[in-house]
């Protein structure tokens, strides 16, 4: 989706509930390390507007380094879900300036720093974004860092199979997927036998 049609349907549920929240996969996964007594650092990019600004007070608030809004002429990511009585989500996402991370953001320093980094694997899904957790991964193994990596969705594995195996294979130490993303990296509808064929 885009930011139009965001706003569009935000417009529709004027008298509806709204909360905003921060968030997006390896940014809760860090938060959630925070919360647990862990010091984490998020590299992502927001741009200096309602949302960002929202980000990076959150980010701050709840003890997780991050770089702040920057000074970049674009709007920052959002994801607006639509919940049914009944729980179900419906999501319409428009990435903004977060789909512009790349090895320029990666800052050396924090990594080396680090005893771990986590890569998410949605990252695959832009050059830019790929090239950032190249690097990222590249630091990290330079330094004797482990590598955490996420699959992140079925469709981020089926679209970027064999890239993403290549960088498993050669980076990373600690490998998280659910079932479904399990199986398709696997090619098969055998839980066992995705484990087994990740394990090798």
């Amino acid at each position: 989706s885009n930011k139009e049609d965001q706003e569009n349907i935000l417009k529709e549920l004027y008298n509806h509930t709204v909360k905003i929240s921060s968030g997006g996969s390896a940014a809760n996964t860090i938060h959630g390390v925070s919360v647990l007594g862990g010091r984490s650092y998020y590299l992502g990019r927001v741009a200096n507007d309602f949302y960002g600004r929202h980000y990076s007070e959150d980010m701050k608030s709840c003890g997780v380094g991050f770089p702040g809004t920057g000074d970049a002429p674009s709007t920052t990511g959002t994801c607006l879900v639509l919940v049914s009585p009944d729980g179900e989500r419906t999501m319409l996402t428009h990435l903004g300036i977060s789909s512009s991370l790349g090895p320029s953001n990666i800052d050396e320093t924090i990594i080396r720093n680090a005893r771990m980094t986590y890569i998410e694997g949605y990252l695959w899904t832009g050059e830019e974004t790929r090239a950032a957790a190249l690097k990222l991964a590249e630091i990290a193994k330079k330094n004797k860092l482990p590598v955490a990596f996420t699959l992140s969705d079925a469709f981020v594995v089926n679209s970027f199979k064999k890239p993403i195996t290549d960088f498993i294979r050669s980076n990373v130490d600690i490998l998280f997927c659910n079932d479904v993303e399990a199986m398709a990296m696997a090619d098969t509808d055998n839980l066992q036998e995705a484990f087994k064929a990740l394990k090798g």
